[in-house]
């Protein structure tokens, strides 16, 4: 582009910008609801959401239940998302399916509003609230929409969701072990493998509850040794029948062979 060119595109962007500056601080001004409702419209064209969501929120109230306000309101919503104010745009969601349930966009909004939570769902360790409401929000979606444009994303994001879960249950049983409370690692370990047999962390969560009960024996009052180190044979013997090509098999036949010999010593 040549010198002449470059000038010319710079005072056609900087005569846009001043337009459109103009036209938004007239719109903030103005007291004309329509007028404000097409230059909200236009900023969201544009993909300019900041200054579109200050114009939303003088006119979207007033236009639910006129024939602009389905318009609106999902306009409004989507922004609220582009900014990925996530909490924000699912509360927006939440309103235009309440206000308009039978809107062709009305898929699109619950699935994008269990997807704003989804997105706001923090790391495993810390409360799961938000994780607990997008698996709500993600499940509605797949019941009502069987065959929905994102079914797909749902359930992956399902999966993905129940996996931090089982991820934090599996962390709290291992915390058990670790602070060697060995029976409620035990139990905290059994109730995870029941409630989650397909679990991405059940061979771990397996060979430590092999670990608790082992542990667990070799520090048990006289009248109880021979008990528990039975039970803990019989958690090897699970252990090793289901995954006998584990990464853990070395240490886990390490605690068998000593268990045998408790056994035959008692």
């Amino acid at each position: 582009m040549n010198l002449k060119g470059k000038v010319l595109a710079f005072v056609c962007l900087f005569s846009w910008v001043f337009s459109s500056c103009g036209e938004y601080q007239k719109a903030m001004k103005s007291d004309n609801y329509e007028y404000k409702y097409q230059v909200a419209k236009a900023l969201y064209e544009k993909g300019d959401y900041t200054r579109g969501l200050r114009l939303w929120e003088k006119v979207v109230a007033y236009y639910i239940g006129r024939p602009q306000g389905e318009e609106a309101l999902y306009m409004y919503a989507d922004s609220f998302y582009k900014r990925k104010k996530y909490l924000l745009a699912a509360y927006q969601y939440e309103r235009f399916l309440k206000n308009y349930p039978r809107s062709e966009k009305a898929e699109e909004a619950l699935f994008l509003k269990g997807e704003c939570h989804f997105r706001e769902s923090p790391k495993y360790s810390l409360d799961q609230n938000e994780t607990y409401s997008a698996l709500d929000e993600l499940q509605e979606y797949i019941d009502r929409y069987p065959n929905g444009a994102h079914l797909r994303d749902a359930n992956n994001m399902v999966l993905e969701l129940l996996n931090k879960l089982q991820q934090k249950s599996f962390e709290i049983a291992k915390g058990y072990d670790k602070i060697r409370d060995y029976q409620a690692a035990i139990k905290s370990f059994d109730n995870f493998l029941i409630d989650n047999p397909g679990s991405t962390f059940r061979e771990e969560a397996m060979y430590y509850r092999l670990h608790s009960a082992y542990e667990l024996a070799k520090n048990s009052i006289k009248s109880k040794e021979k008990q528990r180190f039975e039970e803990a044979k019989s958690y090897y013997e699970s252990f090793v029948r289901t995954y006998p090509d584990t990464d853990f098999k070395a240490k886990a036949d390490k605690m068998y062979q000593d268990i045998l010999k408790k056994i035959s010593e008692l």
